[in-house]
C-alpha cells in the first residue's frame, strides 16, 4: 500500500516517493535514433491563441519550447538564458547582452527581434501586470546584440520582469496580424511540431539547442481538464506523467503500488477573504472572532489530507522574508466565543454569505468545513457556489461578504513586491478584502525601492506582520504541487512557480 504523502515546506525542489513499480512509460512510439517518446497529461490547455499576454506562454514555457531573456534558478536568483548578461546603467535604464543563437525555423536571435517582441507585448489590449506600460517606458535596440529597457520609475526588479513566461521571445514568422504560431518559432530544448487544435502539443527535440544536447527524442502534452481522467492515464501507462493533480484526486492513488508522486510546496496561500469595507467585518474584532473559530489542523487533514501546511501570513515558513515567530492561528469555537465576549459582539451578526468558486475543487469541502466550525461558535454561514467567471464582478466590485481565494505570492515576479502593491495596499488592483493600513503602503513602498537584499526581505516580512495584526485576511494553508511520474522518467523539475515542466535533462531510462 502506498505510504501517506509529507508536505515539503520552502520553494526548493524536492520529492516525495509513494513506492513505486514502473509501469509503461508511454514510449512504444519512440522515434528513430534511440531516443523515446514521452507522453504528459497536463490540466491548463491554451485558449488564447497562444498569445504571450496570456497564460498561454506558461503553456509554451512548460512544453520546453518558449524562453526569456532572464531564468529563475531554484532560489528565484536570476540567471542568464536568452540574454548572457545584463546591468543597471542608469536609475532608469537596463541593458541586456542578447545571446547569439537561433530559432528552431534557422531566423537569427537578434536585439531587434527581441525589442520587437516586447514592444509587441507592451502593445497588448491586456499586457501583464509585470510587464506593461506603467512599468516599463521603452524598450530599444541599442546594436545588433543590445537591447536597452527604460522604465519611468527606478526598478530594482527589471531583470525578474524579463524572467516571467509573458516575455518569452518568439521569431518574427510566428507573428501574422492578430494571431500567434509557436510551430517552429520558439528557441528552446524542444519544438512545437503539431498544436493539436489547442488540446495537446506535438515535440520535437531541438537538435540545435543553445543549451547543449537533448536527452529526449519528442514528447507530447495532452491537456486534460478532467482530474479524474488524468489519474486514470497515468495508473493505466496511458501516460507517463500527470501533471497538476489536485488533492481531491489523491485518495484514487492510494493503496496503488505502480505511481511515484513527486510534490513541492508552493507560494500560494488559500485564504478566507473578509469584506472590509462594510460591517461586520470593517470591525478588526469581528474579523479576529471568525480567525479564532477555524480549526487550521481539521482543515489541514480533513480536506487536503496532510498534502498542505497551515498558514500564518501570506509568505510559507522557508521563504527568506516569512518573519521569525509568525504561527499559525488554531482557532476553535470557545476561542472566537472569547473574543466576541470581550468586544461585546452578538455572534449572529456575524452571519455571512461565503463565496467558494468551483475552479478549485477542493473549496466546495473547504467551505463546508468553515461553515460547520462557524456554526459551533453560533456564526451562521450561507454557502455560494459558481465558477469564477460567475462572481468575478461581485469580487472586484466589493459586493459580496466573504470569499475563498487562493493566490500565489510570486505569480507576477519571484519576489512578493508586486503582489503586495496589488492586494495589500489601499489603491492596489486586486484588494479585495478593501483592506487598507498607510503604514503597509509606506512599507511596500519602501521595499520596492530598498536595493539591499536582506533589509528589503526584512520590510517584506514587517507587512506580513502588520497584515496579520490586522486580520487583512484569514490565512488557512499553503498549497502543495503534485505530479504523478512513473519510474522510468528523470529529470523532471518540480517547479514551485509552474513554470518549467519539459527541459532538456528530461528523459526516459
Amino acid at each position: 500500500m502506498a505510504r501517506p504523502l509529507n508536505t515539503l515546506a520552502g520553494l526548493s525542489t524536492a520529492l516525495v516517493v509513494l513506492t513505486g513499480c514502473s509501469f509503461d512509460s508511454g514510449s512504444a512510439d519512440a522515434p528513430a535514433g534511440g531516443k523515446s517518446k514521452l507522453v504528459v497529461a497536463d490540466l491548463w490547455a491554451p485558449d488564447s491563441g497562444y498569445a504571450l499576454e496570456t497564460d498561454d506562454a506558461f503553456t509554451l514555457t512548460r512544453a520546453g519550447c518558449l524562453e526569456t531573456l532572464v531564468a529563475v534558478d531554484k532560489n528565484n536568483q536570476a540567471q542568464p538564458a536568452l540574454a548572457t548578461e545584463w546591468k543597471q546603467t542608469a536609475p532608469k535604464s537596463w541593458t541586456f547582452t542578447i545571446r547569439e543563437t537561433k530559432f528552431q525555423n534557422g531566423t537569427a536571435l537578434t536585439a531587434k527581434v527581441v525589442a520587437d517582441d516586447l514592444n509587441r507585448l507592451l502593445k497588448a489590449t491586456a499586457p501583464p501586470r509585470s510587464f506593461s506600460p506603467s512599468v516599463i517606458s521603452t524598450v530599444t535596440a541599442a546594436d545588433d546584440r543590445t537591447v536597452r529597457i527604460d522604465t519611468p520609475d527606478e526598478d530594482l526588479f527589471l531583470p525578474l520582469r524579463v524572467s516571467v513566461p509573458n516575455t518569452g521571445i518568439l521569431a518574427p514568422e510566428a507573428f501574422s496580424g492578430t494571431t500567434t504560431n509557436p510551430v517552429g518559432t520558439c528557441t528552446g530544448p524542444f519544438e512545437i511540431t503539431s498544436t493539436g487544435t489547442g488540446q495537446s502539443l506535438s515535440l520535437t527535440a531541438n537538435d540545435d539547442y543553445w543549451g547543449g544536447d537533448v536527452a529526449l527524442g519528442s514528447a507530447e502534452i495532452r491537456y486534460t481538464e478532467s482530474d479524474s481522467t488524468r489519474v486514470t492515464q497515468l495508473r493505466t501507462g496511458e501516460v507517463s506523467v500527470a501533471a497538476n493533480l489536485p488533492v481531491t484526486s489523491l485518495t484514487t492513488l492510494k493503496g496503488d503500488d505502480s505511481i511515484t508522486l513527486q510534490q513541492a510546496s508552493l507560494p500560494r496561500t488559500t485564504g478566507l477573504y473578509l469584506n472590509t469595507r462594510k460591517a461586520p467585518f470593517d470591525n478588526v474584532e469581528a474579523r479576529r472572532a471568525i480567525q479564532k473559530a477555524i480549526g487550521l489542523d481539521a482543515i489541514v487533514k480533513g480536506v487536503y489530507e496532510g498534502t498542505a501546511t497551515a498558514a500564518a501570513g501570506p509568505f510559507t515558513p522557508d521563504e527568506p522574508w516569512t518573519p521569525d515567530g509568525l504561527q499559525p492561528v488554531q482557532g476553535d469555537a470557545s476561542a472566537a466565543k472569547a473574543v466576541m465576549a470581550a468586544a461585546g459582539i452578538d455572534p449572529g451578526s456575524l452571519g455571512f454569505e461565503l463565496i467558494a468558486y468551483s475552479d478549485r475543487p477542493e473549496f466546495a469541502d473547504l467551505a463546508q468545513v468553515i461553515q460547520a466550525q462557524l456554526a459551533e461558535a453560533g456564526i451562521t454561514v450561507k454557502i455560494r457556489t459558481g465558477d469564477y467567471a460567475s462572481v468575478e464582478d461581485d469580487l472586484m466590485g466589493g459586493k459580496f461578504q466573504a470569499t475563498l481565494l487562493s493566490r500565489n505570492h510570486l505569480i507576477d515576479l519571484p519576489e512578493p513586491i508586486s503582489i503586495l502593491r496589488s492586494d495589500e495596499t489601499c489603491k492596489g488592483g486586486f484588494n479585495l478584502a478593501g483592506y487598507c493600513n498607510p503604514q503597509v503602503d509606506a512599507l511596500v513602498k519602501k521595499a520596492g525601492t530598498t536595493a539591499d537584499t536582506t533589509k528589503r526581505h526584512a520590510l517584506y516580512g514587517q507587512i506580513a506582520t502588520h497584515l496579520a495584526t490586522d486580520v487583512a485576511f484569514i490565512p488557512l494553508v499553503h498549497e502543495s504541487l503534485t505530479m504523478g511520474v512513473a519510474d522510468t522518467v528523470q529529470g523532471l523539475p518540480t517547479d514551485p512557480l509552474e513554470r518549467t515542466l519539459l527541459t532538456k535533462d528530461t528523459k526516459l531510462s
